[in-house]
């Protein structure tokens, strides 16, 4: 780009990884972040000024209000787009670089007002893929919520009772139990440890075939049960961890599909280090499932066998770069991914099992560490 530029960020920090990021404070509203030359400038309004000024990690935090008025005296539209434009003509900017997702509204009214406007390719930081050593303790502590909700988890599901329709039941007044009664066990807990449940999945059977299906129906005994738990703790860091069970006795296939996708997420975490490409990765372990039998392909209409990614990034988002996938790219060092390899059919069930780590110099340091069995009796 020609000219003055700068970065900029129109949006809340609660849903906003970007915004996280660049002001270390949660707030709930859209407020205004401007990256030039090498300082960041908040733009707050008099409900979160004062907190900003003690809390954020922005250089240097201002009130809004004037910068609304001096976009009035313009005759600019009312709005934070205004009050930013007002701000950088001040200081000389012409061009400005937003993230991918930045509002069409926005960037109409800024290119309206005389400025060049580039949108990147995704995140304004993609340095964030690599993690400091604070944003690995606080993804491990991420993790360990997880286990002790997976743990919660496990417990509940060991003390059902096996009803003579197949359907799981509470041992004391016998009702039958829901999906969504295991999620509310899982997600009470996570509550407990201060972090916040999102879509949590415990689904059973044939809903268990379908990825990201949480799960409504009866729980089932003998048939899989795939529980996938990712909170996102206080310090806004997600954690990700699936495993999969049955409650009874497995089938033969049940187990066999268990076996493989234990086999698979081993050679994904063995392959795991610094310079790997991810798609390497993702294509050894397609070939080990096509090699035990369980091929990915579309049967009546229906998605079979592999057909996700081996993992993804996580951070401040829950899917972040850099992928472990068909797609190009590789690991570093300081990448925190998950590898979570699956094999879903219709009429038998899904099985998925997910742990997240840190990629090293030369492998890789697992968060998770947490057993990997099949049935609960």
């Amino acid at each position: 780009m020609s000219g003055k530029h700068a970065r900029l960020l129109i949006c809340d920090s609660e849903h906003h990884a970007d915004m996280l990021y660049v002001s270390g404070i949660f707030v709930p509203d859209p407020f205004v972040a401007i990256g030039l030359d090498g300082e960041w400038h908040g733009l707050f309004s008099p409900l979160e000024v004062d907190r900003a000024k003690k809390q954020s990690r922005l250089n240097h935090v201002h009130l809004d209000i004037p910068w609304r008025q001096q976009a009035s005296r313009h005759g600019w539209p009312a709005g934070l787009a205004s009050a930013a434009a007002a701000f950088l003509r001040e200081r000389k900017v012409n061009e400005l670089i937003v993230p991918g997702e930045f509002p069409l509204q926005y960037a109409d009214q800024l290119r309206g007002l005389g400025f060049k406007v580039k949108a990147c390719n995704g995140t304004l930081f993609p340095e964030r893929a690599v993690k400091s050593q604070a944003e690995v303790a606080h993804l491990q502590r991420a993790v360990n919520i997880c286990k002790s909700a997976m743990r919660q988890a496990e417990a509940f599901l060991h003390q059902l009772i096996i009803g003579g329709d197949g359907i799981l039941r509470d041992p004391e007044g016998g009702r039958r139990m829901k999906s969504a009664d295991l999620r509310r066990v899982i997600e009470t807990h996570i509550i407990a440890k201060g972090a916040v449940p999102s879509h949590t999945i415990a689904a059973c059977g044939n809903e268990a075939a379908d990825p990201h299906n949480i799960g409504h129906g009866f729980l089932r005994a003998h048939q899989s049960i795939i529980i996938d738990i990712f909170p996102r703790n206080g310090s806004g860091y997600w954690g990700d961890m699936t495993r999969s069970f049955v409650k009874g006795k497995a089938s033969k296939e049940l187990k066999l599909m268990y076996r493989t996708v234990r086999e698979g997420q081993d050679i994904g975490l063995s392959m795991l280090a610094d310079g790997v490409a991810g798609s390497d990765i993702h294509r050894a372990i397609l070939a080990h499932f096509d090699k035990q039998g369980f091929p990915t392909s579309e049967k009546r209409g229906r998605q079979m066998g592999f057909f996700h990614g081996t993992g993804h990034g996580v951070g401040l988002d829950i899917h972040e770069q850099p992928r472990i996938s068909t797609t190009d790219g590789k690991l570093r060092a300081g990448h925190v991914v998950t590898v979570e390899p699956g094999l879903y059919y219709h009429g038998l069930g899904g099985i998925r099992l997910e742990d997240m780590a840190v990629v090293t110099k030369d492998g890789h340091r697992n968060f998770t560490r947490y057993p990997r069995r099949l049935e609960i009796a």
